[in-house]
């Protein structure tokens, strides 16, 4: 290796580590105080409850150990007993497989989710930095649009939804296009399949709007669609992307006919974007311009700093031969996904495009926040403000004096992009403690060590609402489960199966009948862990039924009582 080649090496060596490391400490940052707590305690987001965040943390779990115990094992999770298939009634996150060695090695489930979180925003940061210096840029500039897609506002305001915060298998997938543009080849579209395939492995919801948005933008590809290298090149992408996804679709698919999951018309409504929503930012702000038309708690802009550098680079952009591919197509991107973003509150005349899309495109009837098209808004215009930048800094270099452009041009330009860098930073998270598995190691030990194998437990309360909130107690359930590994008859998930909710029902009843009890012996339920209350006790310890014996066998201090429930009919014949 010659002198120079070293050189050269060592010098992008030296870069890559240097754009590592601001990036993960603007993860760090921007998500504090969440580093001093990292085993402890998850960011709420806006929820401001720990349903979903720790939901998503015995999914990371479930990943780790249904891995391990084989794919036919994998879909039936242990929740909603005895229902199967319960791993497809929500997101999957297949990718967060690649957690399980923290997990084994720490056995901190709330470390391994937090290292997701972090790893995820630093990934997004490189993925941007790696379009941007594909197209051209500088690296300053490529470093800043990095930061500025870190600290996205849409992903920080969801930031309790850990699976959206991966945003890198959609960088990825616009880096390798931008290569297919300029020459396709079988690599390239195996490297496309890849790209696409990781996107719906890290979030399947995104991975289905990116696929649509692809296709509303694949006739940008217009002066190529006669070159059969192009046609190759699709479809080695497609196949090597229905080889990662193909079993992940078929299950979710399989499980939403079997359960005839569908949204309602009025929550995917209520969970539509307007135009005004697009006219102010969440976070905290260097200048504030207000609300103007948007709603409280529905802020969609990524900032007017950013806005108004995003036009700047698509009038030079659409100048440029080099360019003009690339700004065309996030244009017709961002147009696809501003308006699908507004869902059923799109009508041309007395059409409403979205019904149609729910009714003709597989999985769409099963979308519920639809608003979440506006993160692909916020990501073009946050890769075309990026470009708009280094187009004031190439007109600078041309128009001004090499002294001009020292002391005031680039100061300038510096100071305009760390103004459009920082115009919406994250807020604070609010942090949720999770629940200290080992102060109830005594219950969750003795139902691990005396739950026959295919046998389950129904945990006490179950949630006595609807709300996301609601739930908390159920997640916290879920969240001791992952220690003791017994299948629940209680469960949260994106979709509910209808038995549950009976089920639900008959156990919050004032006085729960001796129905209940008995069909919940009959699937096999070998305990009901109730937590301790007067209410509780009462209702539990002065039980008699007929075809039912409920029997206390455990106590833990920490305030949980276990109890036994069996037939009448299997014990007599015992």
């Amino acid at each position: 290796m010659t002198t120079a080649v070293q050189k050269v090496f060592k010098s992008r060596r030296v870069i890559g580590t240097l754009v590592v490391a601001i990036y993960g400490t603007l993860a760090i940052w921007s998500t504090w105080p969440l580093a001093r707590f990292s085993t402890t305690c998850l960011p709420m987001g806006a929820s401001n409850s720990l349903t979903v965040p720790m939901f998503n943390l015995w999914t990371i779990w479930w990943n780790a150990e249904g891995f391990l115990q084989g794919s036919n094992s994998y879909w039936d999770a242990p929740i909603f007993h005895p229902i199967q298939n319960t791993f497809a009634f929500s997101e999957p996150q297949t990718i967060t497989m690649l957690m399980a060695p923290i997990i084994w090695l720490t056995h901190s489930r709330v470390l391994a989710y937090n290292i997701y979180l972090w790893l995820s925003l630093l990934l997004n940061g490189m993925f941007t930095f790696l379009l941007l210096r594909k197209l051209g840029l500088n690296r300053s500039i490529a470093i800043g649009g990095g930061a500025a897609m870190l600290l996205l506002p849409i992903v920080h305001w969801q930031l309790d939804v850990v699976q959206l915060t991966p945003l890198w298998g959609i960088l990825w997938t616009w880096i390798v296009l931008l290569k297919i543009s300029r020459r396709p080849s079988l690599l390239r579209g195996a490297e496309l399949g890849m790209a696409f395939g990781l996107t719906f492995l890290t979030c399947s919801h995104q991975g289905l709007f990116l696929a649509v948005l692809l296709l509303g933008a694949i006739w940008t590809l217009w002066k190529r669609l006669l070159n059969p290298r192009l046609w190759a090149t699709c479809a080695v992408g497609a196949c090597v992307s229905a080889l990662l996804i193909g079993p992940i679709v078929i299950h979710l698919q399989q499980a939403a006919k079997e359960n005839h999951f569908q949204r309602s018309s009025k929550t995917v409504l209520q969970l539509s974007a307007l135009p005004g929503d697009y006219t102010a930012s969440t976070g905290n702000h260097l200048i504030d311009f207000g609300n103007l038309a948007a709603r409280d708690q529905w802020q969609l802009s990524p900032g007017w700093f950013k806005i108004g550098l995003a036009m700047m680079g698509v009038t030079l952009g659409l100048m440029r031969s080099r360019w003009r591919w690339w700004t065309v197509f996030m244009l017709v991107t961002m147009f696809f996904a501003f308006t699908l973003s507004l869902g059923p509150n799109l009508r041309i005349h007395e059409w409403h495009p979205w019904w149609t899309l729910t009714e003709y495109c597989p999985g769409f009837s099963q979308v519920r926040n639809v608003f979440r098209f506006a993160f692909f808004v916020q990501m073009t215009i946050v890769l075309l403000a990026a470009q708009g930048l280094y187009v004031a800094f190439l007109m600078s270099r041309r128009f001004c004096s090499k002294k001009l452009q020292i002391y005031m041009a680039k100061p300038a330009l510096l100071i305009l992009g760390l103004i459009a860098l920082f115009e919406v930073f994250p807020v604070s998270p609010v942090l949720g403690k999770t629940p200290n598995a080992q102060r109830h190691a005594g219950w969750i030990t003795f139902v691990r060590e005396n739950t026959p194998p295919d046998h389950a437990i129904a945990c006490i309360p179950f949630a006595r609402g609807v709300k996301v909130k609601d739930f908390e107690t159920t997640t916290r359930w879920m969240y001791f489960g992952t220690f003791h590994g017994v299948p629940l008859v209680n469960g949260y998930s994106g979709f509910f199966p209808d038995e549950y909710f009976e089920i639900c029902e008959a156990i919050n009843a004032e006085s729960p009948s001796e129905e209940i009890f008995r069909q919940l012996a009959d699937t096999k339920v070998e305990f009901l862990v109730v937590m301790r209350s007067k209410s509780s006790e009462s209702a539990f310890n002065a039980t008699k039924f007929d075809s039912v014996l409920l029997k206390h066998v455990y106590s833990d201090p920490v305030g949980v009582d276990v109890y036994r429930l069996q037939r009448v009919d299997k014990l007599s014949a015992e």
